[in-house]
């Protein structure tokens, strides 16, 4: 289930152990999801998402 553009192309991370900007990414987004699964667990689970959404807004310079 990789997420492919509309050309086609899609990411690879595999073999990049010592690329610095690879593992960044990586912890970032392993944050989001440690993120997310702990919100989930709350009295309103959407507010989880607020979150998510914001720390990726933030951290990828996304515009909404």
């Amino acid at each position: 289930m990789k997420y492919k553009n509309k050309d086609g192309i899609e990411l690879s991370f595999e073999g990049h152990k010592n690329d610095s900007s690879v593992q960044l990414i990586k912890e970032v987004l392993q944050e989001v999801i440690v993120l997310g699964d702990k919100e989930i667990y709350t009295k309103y689970p959407r507010q989880g998402w607020v979150k998510v959404k914001e720390f990726i807004n933030e951290n990828f310079s996304l515009d909404d």
